[in-house]
């Protein structure tokens, strides 16, 4: 009694009704029980928020914040500064954890303290790899003379996600002040990760997926919005702020890590199908945005030839043979897809 548990697991939850029971029963089936849950109501007007009140009714480890509609990143802010656990868990409500995600984590803590447990997420619900979830190491666990390699694969723009990360409480900037980023969703987990990683000073590297991520239309993803290149931007100046600090090596690695988080954004411009003239519009905002922040300039020579034909022509201006070498790679993509099914 009185002591804290080893995991705080923060679920920001904003209309999510269709989704929440799976995600909560994920947490309360884990194999290893030494937990809380916060579940933060961002302002919730389908109900979610009375069913994490009763969650919270029927088991003592759950806690509930209820706040007004204030953003994702805002949520998951207040979840942290109301955790008393040693290690942070983030479970977005519409996804779920292997049953004995925790357990695998926990035997990482016992075996090795780290600062940060990476894990590998599933697209599917038997949580079968999904190759790009994977770090590029090996896995295993890393101590100070090896952190560097955990800040080169954040720089390069893979697994920049919290949901994929544990980490130790004491390494979070838990008393920071992000309340000018309000609405903030698009990248907030980048931006919340880099002052984690900057901070730590080991990890380990689970490599299982022990995550289920739901592929969501209707999330912050699934389509694109102008609002999106602003929230973008303020993720992608942190980036190259943090990697500056560390070093030229992780600078470079950073502005290719950022004209892939472009590529992406360019990519989810084209699949909304907006009018001709709001294409072109939102193609040269988006090119402005990254001539200014230097991001074009020899280090894309680095990137896989499809993305470096969609930043040279962005960097051209180019705005048609942008949205045809992003169609051009989608039909490819959706082609390989496909024949993979067979």
């Amino acid at each position: 009694m009185g002591t804290a548990p080893r995991f705080s697991v923060i679920m920001p939850v904003y209309n999510v009704g269709a989704y929440l029971d799976e995600s909560v029963g994920s947490v309360l089936a884990q194999t290893y029980g030494d937990y809380e849950v916060i579940l933060v109501d961002d302002g919730s007007t389908d109900g979610s928020g009375e069913k994490c009140d009763a969650y919270a009714a029927g088991h003592p480890n759950f806690r509930v914040i209820h706040q007004e509609n204030r953003g994702l990143l805002l949520a998951r802010r207040a979840g942290l500064a109301a955790a008393e656990g040693d290690y942070v868990v983030t479970l977005d409500s519409d996804d779920m954890l292997r049953p004995d995600a925790l357990a695998a984590i926990s035997e990482q803590v016992d075996a090795h303290a780290p600062d940060i447990v990476a894990f590998d997420f599933s697209r599917a619900t038997d949580f079968a790899t999904f190759g790009p979830s994977r770090l590029g190491i090996a896995p295993g666990f890393y101590g100070p003379e090896r952190y560097d390699l955990l800040r080169a694969e954040v720089c390069g723009g893979r697994h920049n996600n919290l949901w994929s990360k544990c980490y130790r409480r004491s390494i979070a900037d838990a008393d920071a002040d992000y309340s000018a980023l309000r609405g903030l969703t698009h990248a907030e987990d980048l931006l919340q990760l880099l002052p984690i990683v900057d901070a730590g000073r080991t990890f380990s590297y689970v490599g299982e997926a022990l995550y289920y991520y739901r592929p969501n239309p209707g999330s912050a993803t699934g389509s694109y919005r102008p609002r999106q290149l602003d929230d973008l931007s303020a993720a992608l100046d942190a980036l190259l702020s943090y990697a500056s600090s560390w070093g030229d090596e992780f600078l470079l690695a950073a502005r290719r890590g950022a004209l892939l988080q472009v590529s992406y954004l360019l990519h989810m411009l084209v699949a909304s199908r907006p009018d001709k003239d709001t294409l072109r519009d939102q193609v040269v905002r988006i090119r402005d945005y990254a001539a200014g922040a230097g991001l074009f300039g020899p280090w894309s020579d680095g990137l896989r030839p499809d993305k470096r034909l969609e930043v040279r022509a962005l960097e051209r201006g180019d705005w048609r043979r942008v949205v045809w070498a992003v169609r051009a790679f989608e039909a490819l993509k959706r082609a390989r897809d496909a024949r993979a099914r067979r």
